[in-house]
């Protein structure tokens, strides 16, 4: 369907995009066949994403805020990484600058949001130590050879023999993982682990570890290993000071967050939406949507 918001036309194709968007990629002939009741939730949502971006952007250009060819670059980059990728042409341009206009608009909305003090931060990090108490963790990293028969297994004893050799000649343990390894990529590294995050046979030989000595090579469900544990930090309250400003940044983001969906629920109350028709073809007839 087309609506018309505050006197704008919004074409049946754009809530069609978006409902494709929702989906990811289900039409909704697709979704009212395996799912009515999810294809009605769907047309919700891409109904009220658009009319948010709408009534957002007309937010901005009320308020005269105008969009700069740099912040239109910047969503370009946000949405595809790169404005080398496949993005440019007049339709992306303008979805790019309704985009950073939504933005601008919301900073805009929330532009009166105290930051909190830090006295505030401070009061609600004593009220919720359960939040903030973390299980005892491990910094870990690993080599990995995948082996799902005899050969592969005797072949991946091989080359984990040889990156053992190397480790134990000084090689640094992110070099050998980045030349032996089947994961390539971040020097083998998993990050911080807690019990429970990997399979047992894992657990079993790295958790017993000390820090920065290789364990021996040893086999799991998804093949054989050499790992190396970086740190370990016992479970306990974090630091304040190590997530201060962390904590603060999700206070203000809540506030900001709560202040937004006030000034919408008011902008949509005060809206004039009514149902339309296009003058040109509808690309949504005979999609199921209504």
């Amino acid at each position: 369907m087309a609506l018309r918001v505050d006197g704008e036309l919004i074409s049946d194709e754009r809530f069609y995009r978006e409902f494709l968007a929702v989906t990811g990629g289900m039409t909704p002939e697709q979704m009212q066949l395996t799912s009515p009741a999810d294809f009605r939730q769907a047309q919700e949502v891409a109904e009220r994403n658009v009319l948010r971006a709408v009534l957002l952007r007309q937010v901005a250009d009320r308020e005269g805020l105008a969009v700069t060819e740099q912040e239109i670059e910047e969503e370009r980059r946000s949405v595809w990484g790169s404005a080398a990728n496949q993005s440019c042409g007049r339709g992306i341009t303008d979805e790019m600058e309704e985009r950073a206009a939504v933005r601008k608009a919301e900073r805009h909305l929330t532009r009166h949001v105290p930051r909190p003090s830090r006295r505030e931060v401070e009061a609600i990090y004593r009220a919720n130590p359960a939040t903030f108490t973390l299980p005892e963790r491990w910094l870990v990293s690993h080599i990995v050879r995948i082996a799902e028969d005899e050969t592969e297994r005797q072949a991946a004893m091989e080359t984990l023999r040889l990156a053992a050799a190397d480790l134990k000649r000084g090689k640094s343990f992110a070099a050998v993982a980045e030349r032996y390894s089947d994961c390539k990529g971040g020097g083998g590294a998993l990050g911080w682990i807690s019990r429970g995050n990997m399979v047992a046979e894992f657990e079993e030989n790295v958790l017993r570890l000390q820090p920065r000595k290789p364990s021996e090579i040893f086999e799991t469900p998804f093949g054989l290993h050499i790992a190396l544990v970086q740190d370990h930090k016992p479970a306990g309250l974090q630091p304040l000071q190590e997530i201060r400003a962390d904590l603060a940044r999700r206070i203000f983001d809540d506030r900001r967050q709560g202040v937004l969906e006030e000034a919408l629920h008011a902008i949509f109350n005060g809206a004039q939406i009514e149902v339309a028709s296009e003058p040109e073809h509808s690309v949504a007839h005979g999609r199921g949507i209504e």
